[in-house]
């Protein structure tokens, strides 16, 4: 008797210490790059489109590597792609905010960059995932993170105005 006593006693501790788990920071810089936050004297909350040419953009070392060439590229139309960088609006929930910058070569989603995210909790693991699915998609639909709902939505309505900017240009 004892012992079960001391197996439930432990079981219930173990259960609440797995119930409770917060994933850490996330390591993997290569995955979510982090720009700093806007300036507080500025803060944009619009989806105002902003444009760079190739040969003034440098490129990230954090950002996605560029897609490989189709077919249908030739030498002449390659070199010529614009590239296009927009921001999505800042998305707020209870874990924190979303915002995203958005990189396009011609008609291609190549980069997308957080402005702003939340520092803490699940959305930590969920971002690099939304990400990398949306770059996958070529747009905003894409599946939410389990256990990351709420930062999983505000990702994708900053994702997709940040897309929408670039047509109203």
């Amino acid at each position: 008797m004892k012992k079960t006593i001391f197996v439930v006693a432990l079981s219930i501790a173990g259960f609440i210490a797995v119930w409770r788990f917060e994933p850490g920071p996330v390591h993997n810089t290569a995955a979510v790059a982090q720009a700093p936050p806007p300036s507080v004297s500025a803060p944009s909350t619009s989806a105002a489109p902003t444009e760079s040419s190739p040969a003034s953009s440098p490129s990230s070392p954090a950002s996605s590597p560029s897609p490989a060439p189709s077919a249908s590229d030739s030498p002449a139309t390659r070199g010529t792609a614009e590239t296009v960088t927009t921001q999505g609006s800042a998305e707020s929930s209870r874990y924190g905010t979303v915002q995203v910058q958005v990189t396009f070569t011609g008609a291609r989603l190549t980069a997308i960059t957080l402005l702003q995210a939340p520092d803490s909790g699940r959305s930590l693991t969920a971002l690099p995932r939304l990400q990398e699915e949306a770059i996958q998609a070529q747009s905003a639909d894409i599946d939410t993170v389990t256990g990351a709902t709420e930062t999983s939505e505000s990702y994708k309505t900053s994702l997709q105005a940040a897309i929408d900017a670039r047509g109203t240009r």
